[in-house]
Parts: structure tokens; C-alpha cells; sequence
């Protein structure tokens, strides 16, 4: 059920206990007009405090996600006109960012964990019921673990903040931790998670069972794979898969329905980021419908849903993948397209993420999906994979391909190199646009044949990570840029 009225009432609350902040700092300073000695009294507090904290992470991704997570991987170019809004985009699709790139801000980040650790502190603090407790530490250190995940992958070494920070005479101006830190504090975190999770926490859109296996095991497969930290993190992933109980009725036997603004928190969704008209709308979405100016009048909002301009779209060897197969049944709600231009001309466009019609106008109201059931699958077929377990890794892949083309047995090969490219090709055409192939196709060290730019600055210290911000470099002067990105 949507949390509508408990995160409306909180957009007062919030506003009135945070400050704006700074892009420059951690943005986590809160005001100390009101203190904590009457913020934090009960425990309706700190369940407030939770939905909170899920307001902040949906502003770090919802604008955020396919910057950090998906248009680096060389499958992306320019929309209408193939012109990108600004050259912060360009640089983000050919890995040339810098200090002042909008998109390498971290505030928004260290706002969540700032939340998640006034959680902690004060749920151990405050008389609580046992499952009121329990529900805010899993929320909370599962929040925790995701945001120091992403950042560790982005930025690499960074602040590792891990108290809550409540007014300006706190120390705010950390210094970097190793990225290795930071993957510890990951696992730490996951693992104070599981000790206070629950079945009964079934939400799709707060911390779950599911929702936290899927964490361990993109940790787990990361850390295999990335950092190369060892067997038992694979064994981690693997674990954590088998704990969901896999089987092909966890899917949506129809693709569409998954993205169905009727099925926001279908049976296939694990975790997602709340979004309802009046409460929150918008997104990295609008970046990828077109203006109106270029479509026939009987088309616009009918056939293709319209935003201000379409700045982001696949490039030609995506949109190749993607249709490579007229049967597969994806092809509608992943890549529109069809002769709805002016002068009959074909247009296309990523088609997830619509939102709806009200009243005659488009809302972006669609929930950002984070993890979901196929997702598992495919992470599956990876595990086995790494285990040189070819035949399951396919059978893994066959519950993927069955939906897909109505074929358990669509890929026949056997070679190590044949298993890992339908792999990757499964993951690229089951979740595009969703903010997840950036970081399969460098878990796979693919990420050099889709792009070329990044290929070919490859001698280039941490080209895969981010730059830190020339603002936040000024104002805490403890923190020193990425080395390679100076």
C-alpha cells in the first residue's frame, strides 16, 4: 500500500528540522531551531523519520539513477535532433566529466545517510515496541548499506559518516575513507539489516526480505568481480539468491504489466521509490519523451507520451539490440517507436516510466524501480556463470527467454564466451532504462567493447570512477579530488 498521506504530512516536518544546505558540504547540517531533545520523543517519531529518509533517497535517484548507473555504458546518445541539453551530459556519455559536473554531486547522498543515522542512534534510544524497533533498523541500515554501495562505486574513496549530524557544531568536514572502507561498512551494515528484518515487512517500497537479498547479492557479485575480494563473496550473492525461493511465477507473465502505471507495486517489483501525483512526480523519464512539435496532433499522449524535449535516447547499436528479435515481447515497453512523426517520419524512445493521463496532461507519477524479480534471474545466471556452471546458468537465463520469446531454450551455446554474452545481452535488453547495466557491464569487464571513449582512455587512473566536486573540494578543505581527475 502507498504511503501517500504519512510522506505528505512529512514533506512539513522534514522542511521544517533541515535546512536547505549547501552543494558544497554534505548537506546535512539540521537547524538547531528545533532540537533533538524534541524531535526524536516516540516511536511515531522515528517511523516518520524512516518515510523521511525514503523522501531523501528518492531525491538522490530520481533524476539521478541512469547518470550514475546507466548512461555511461556506451548504449546512450543524444534525443530530438541528437543535440544533449548541456555539456554536462556530453560528458557524462563520453567519461569526461569534471569537478563541476552537475551530476557529480554527492549531497543528496549524505543527506540519506545523515537520516539513517539519527535512526539508528535514536531508535536505540527511544521506548519502542520490538517490531517498531526492528522496522526502523532494517530500514535504516539497509538504507545506509545502499547509499555507501553507490557511493563507494562512484566515487570510490569517500566520507564515511556513521554518526548522525544534528547541528553546525558538529565536525562536518570529513576527510576521505578507502573505497575498501566503505565496501566494509556495506557488509557491516547488511548484515545489522538482516538481524532486525522481518516477513511481516512486505512493502514494496520500504526495506524487505527480498529487497535486502537482492543488496547482499549485488554486493556480493560486485565484490567478486570488482574488487576481486574473494570466493566467499560469490558464495555471499549465491546465498542470497537462494534465500528468495526463485521460481517463474515470480514474474509478470506480460512484460507491460510490470511498468503499468494499474500494477505500480505488482508481484515482480522487490523495491522501488515512491512516487504518486500531488505527492511526488518527475524523473530521469522526462528526459526521454518527445516535444509535441514533432509529432502528428493524433498521436501526441495516444500512441507516444510527450515531456518539454526528449534529451536522452538509445543509440543505434542499442535500439539494434533491442529489436534483434521481432518476438520478443519486451520490444513495446522498452523501445517505442513506430511512424508518428511529422511527415510520417518513424521516431523511437525508451518507453518505461510513462506515468498516466489526468485530466488531459501527463504526470510522471510512475515508481522508480530499483530491483525486481528478473532482475534475481539474470543475477543467477551470473552466479552460476562465475561457478562455470554453464547448463544452470542458462536454465537461470531460460526463465528470462521463455517470457521474452516464449523459448526456454532460445540460447544453445556452450563456450564460456557464448554464456557470458547472452548473459550480458539478457541484461541489457530486460532492463533498459532501469539504472543497473553501467554496473553489470564493469562486473563483467565488458564496459570497453560498448564504450569506445571510455576504451580509449583506459591507461587513465580510475576512469570508471566520478570526479568529486570542485565546491565541495573548496569548502572542506580535509577532502582531496579522485586521484586521475585532478
Amino acid at each position: 500500500m502507498k504511503l501517500k498521506n504519512t510522506i505528505c504530512l512529512l514533506v512539513f516536518f522534514l522542511g521544517s528540522i533541515i535546512l536547505p544546505g549547501c552543494k558544497d558540504d554534505l548537506n546535512i547540517i539540521q537547524d538547531s531551531r528545533i532540537s533533538s531533545a524534541n524531535m526524536w520523543q516516540d516511536e511515531g517519531d522515528i517511523r516518520s523519520a524512516v518515510f523521511g529518509m525514503y523522501d531523501y533517497l528518492r531525491s538522490s535517484f530520481k533524476n539521478n539513477l541512469l547518470y550514475w548507473g546507466e548512461y555511461r555504458n556506451g548504449l546512450w546518445g543524444p534525443g530530438t535532433n541528437n543535440v544533449l541539453h548541456s555539456s554536462d551530459m556530453s560528458a557524462v556519455l563520453s567519461g569526461t566529466m569534471n569537478s563541476t559536473n552537475a551530476y557529480a554531486n554527492w549531497s543528496s547522498l549524505y543527506t540519506t545517510i545523515n537520516q539513517a543515522n539519527l535512526i539508528i542512534k535514536y531508535t536505540n534510544q527511544v521506548t519502542m515496541s520490538q517490531e517498531g524497533k526492528d522496522f526502523a533498523l532494517a530500514n535504516a541500515y539497509y538504507t545506509r548499506a545502499f547509499c555507501y554501495f553507490w557511493i563507494a562505486r562512484i566515487w570510490g574513496d569517500a566520507p564515511l559518516a556513521t554518526k548522525g549530524f544534528e547541528d553546525a557544531g558538529d565536525d562536518l568536514y570529513l576527510a576521505k575513507s578507502p573505497q575498501n572502507d566503505l565496501y566494509k561498512q556495506v557488509e557491516a551494515d547488511i548484515r545489522s539489516a538482516e538481524l532486525s528484518m522481518k516477513p511481516s515487512f512486505t512493502t514494496r517500497t520500504t526495506a524487505n526480505p527480498a529487497a535486502l537479498a537482492m543488496l547482499k547479492a549485488d554486493f556480493g557479485l560486485w565484490m567478486y568481480a570488482v574488487p576481486k575480494a574473494g570466493d566467499s563473496y560469490l558464495t555471499m550473492a549465491e546465498t542470497a539468491i537462494q534465500s528468495m525461493a526463485l521460481s517463474a511465477d515470480r514474474l509478470e507473465t506480460d512484460y507491460a504489466n510490470i511498468f503499468s502505471a494499474a500494477n505500480q507495486s505488482g508481484k515482480e517489483v522487490i523495491f522501488s521509490l515512491f512516487q504518486e501525483n500531488g505527492e511526488s512526480t518527475g524523473g530521469f523519464a522526462i528526459e526521454h519523451f518527445w516535444n509535441r512539435g514533432y509529432l502528428k496532433p493524433e498521436f501526441i499522449n495516444t500512441a507516444v507520451p510527450i515531456s518539454e524535449n526528449q534529451w536522452w535516447s538509445y543509440n543505434s547499436r542499442y535500439v539494434s539490440l533491442i529489436r534483434s528479435d521481432a518476438s520478443d515481447k519486451r520490444i513495446i515497453s522498452t523501445y517505442g517507436h513506430g511512424a508518428y512523426g511529422t511527415n510520417g517520419n518513424e521516431i523511437g524512445w525508451p518507453n518505461k516510466y510513462a506515468g498516466q493521463m489526468v485530466s488531459g496532461t501527463r504526470v510522471f507519477d510512475s515508481d522508480i524501480i530499483i530491483y525486481r524479480y528478473a532482475q534475481a534471474f539474470l543475477f543467477d545466471a551470473e552466479i552460476k556463470y562465475y561457478r562455470k556452471n554453464y547448463a544452470a546458468a542458462l536454465a537461470s537465463l531460460g526463465i528470462i527467454t521463455n517470457r521474452a520469446y516464449g523459448k526456454q531454450n532460445y540460447y544453445i551455446t556452450t563456450s564460456d564466451a557464448g554464456i557470458l554474452n547472452a548473459i550480458v545481452n539478457e541484461n541489457l535488453k530486460e532492463l533498459a532504462a532501469e539504472g543497473s547495466s553501467w554496473w553489470m557491464l564493469v562486473r563483467t569487464n565488458k564496459i570497453w567493447e560498448y564504450n569506445a571513449s571510455l576504451a580509449s582512455q583506459i591507461s587513465k587512473k580510475n576512469i570508471l570512477l566520478w570526479p568529486i566536486t570542485q565546491s565541495a573540494l573548496n569548502r572542506n578543505n580535509n577532502l582531496k579530488q579522485t586521484e586521475g581527475w585532478q
